[in-house]
């Protein structure tokens, strides 16, 4: 059985170089992926066509190169056209993001600065993929679990200790405070849905 988790990122805009550069950052943190599967937009198209011209360059006067191109090169699978269920996997992660990200955030209507969506981002992340899929023991009486993130960083993904802001009115709360709050409270709305 394949463990599914999930990477979210943010782009500037859907060119081709956006998403190269989004690519980079996803195999500086994951590693590099052997085959991508995606749907046909147009940033994809060129991304992969864009990556091809760029192997062929690095490969085509070295041996070497050439032969670690073909054992490490990047297959990329493009869904058919207009198969939007053939990506259930991915959207199913892309709606669960969506549902917590607009819970918080939606709710307090409010203008998050780069740096704060950013964060929310990666910490919705660590949240979906702390969804438990297994004890770790048959002992009752253990109830540590075995998750996503366990296959990801080699242990559970935590969080860095905060007081709890659940009950505090943001109007009390600096920016910090009011965005480890929205966390606190998918965290918190999480344990009753997961």
């Amino acid at each position: 059985m394949a463990i599914k988790s999930v990477h979210l990122d943010i782009v500037s805009d859907q060119t081709t170089e956006a998403f190269i550069a989004c690519l980079k950052r996803f195999f500086s943190r994951r590693g590099k992926s052997q085959i991508i599967f995606s749907d046909n937009g147009k940033n994809f198209v060129s991304a992969n066509s864009e990556l091809k011209r760029l192997i062929l360059i690095v490969t085509k006067h070295d041996d070497c190169l050439s032969n670690f191109r073909s054992e490490e090169g990047i297959q990329w699978k493009f869904l058919p056209p207009r198969v939007p269920n053939f990506s259930g996997l991915w959207e199913a992660g892309v709606k669960s993001f969506k549902f917590h990200f607009k819970r918080v955030v939606g709710v307090s209507k409010s203008k998050l600065t780069y740096e704060e969506f950013y964060t929310i981002l990666h910490q919705i992340e660590g949240i979906l993929n702390s969804r438990p899929l297994t004890l770790l023991s048959s002992d009752m009486n253990d109830l540590e679990v075995l998750t996503r993130g366990h296959f990801l960083i080699g242990r559970p993904i935590t969080a860095i200790a905060e007081p709890n802001f659940t009950n505090v009115e943001n109007n009390r709360l600096n920016l910090w405070q009011k965005t480890s709050k929205m966390i606190q409270v998918i965290w918190k709305s999480s344990k009753t849905i997961i």
